[in-house]
């Protein structure tokens, strides 16, 4: 996580947590690194006040394979609830039972506490079709590029079967998180060094694993791509640029009190 020099001294808290999910989770092949972040803002007008803002970004490697989208949706419930169980008491407040005992932590007092929540990585979701059929609808993107409305009707086809999105829409995960527009061919699985999607024998098929989402009132895509010249992985690595509405503000109230002009008494003088 980079930040400018001249915001460095905005940063207030900035702490980090891990979660295994690999292998009777404990292998780090699969789990999340998150990052607790809370920074303050600088008003422009010294007449208002701003509060910080609290941030989690989390990048995770869910599990893989077409069948085991129960796994991945168990995978982010489980390192939600890990970061909150792990999270500063300084940057997040247990949350206490009515006899005062610690609340288990399953991770909704987290993401209702936080201004931002960015999630990132090789979710592993898949789409649930055909290798031949979606392979189908790739070529004919790729031919028909100039055809705005074909190749968005194409990339629906497609997205209607999205795992994830999917699994957004009904709550069994990630609920309430949001992804910008995804205009970018799918980024799993390629052959190393070759723009040809998984030539070996398991003949996987190509599926957006690779996203961003986020959970947030105040944020605006501005940028939701991916860069299919780097060839060096299996993946097409994922990218976004987003700006984020910062913290709430509040402006003060002066309170002035106008005060009447004090009437002078003048005494007559008798003559």
């Amino acid at each position: 996580l980079y930040c400018q020099r001249d915001v460095l001294g905005d940063v207030e808290i900035i702490d980090i947590a891990d979660v295994t999910c690999g292998v009777g989770n404990v292998f780090h092949n699969k789990g999340a690194i998150g990052v607790y972040l809370k920074m303050k803002h600088r008003g422009q007008d010294e007449k208002e006040k701003t509060k910080s803002s609290r941030m989690l970004f989390v990048t995770g490697h869910l599990a893989a394979h077409v069948k085991n989208v129960d796994a991945r949706n168990n995978d982010f419930k489980r390192i939600i609830g890990e970061l909150e169980a792990q999270a500063p008491a300084r940057f997040l407040r247990p949350r206490r039972n009515r006899d005062g005992s610690p609340a288990e932590c399953d991770g909704s007092h987290l993401l209702r506490s936080m201004d931002h929540v960015f999630f990132a990585g090789d979710l592993n979701y898949r789409i649930d079709l055909p290798r031949e059929y979606v392979e189908r609808c790739i070529l004919d993107i790729k031919q028909c590029t100039n055809n705005v409305e074909a190749v968005a009707a194409l990339m629906n086809k497609l997205l209607r079967r999205d795992q994830l999105l999917q699994t957004i829409s009904s709550g069994r995960a990630f609920a309430d998180f949001n992804e910008g527009q995804i205009a970018f061919l799918p980024t799993f699985k390629f052959d190393k060094g070759t723009s040809d999607y998984d030539t070996s024998h398991k003949q996987r098929v190509p599926a957006w694993t690779d996203r961003i989402l986020f959970k947030s009132d105040k944020v605006r895509v501005l940028e939701y791509q991916s860069v299919p010249e780097a060839k060096h992985s299996d993946h097409r690595p994922v990218f976004g640029t987003f700006r984020l509405g910062w913290g709430i503000v509040e402006k003060t109230r002066l309170k002035g009190f106008a005060r009447k002009p004090k009437r002078s008494r003048s005494r007559q003088k008798k003559n």
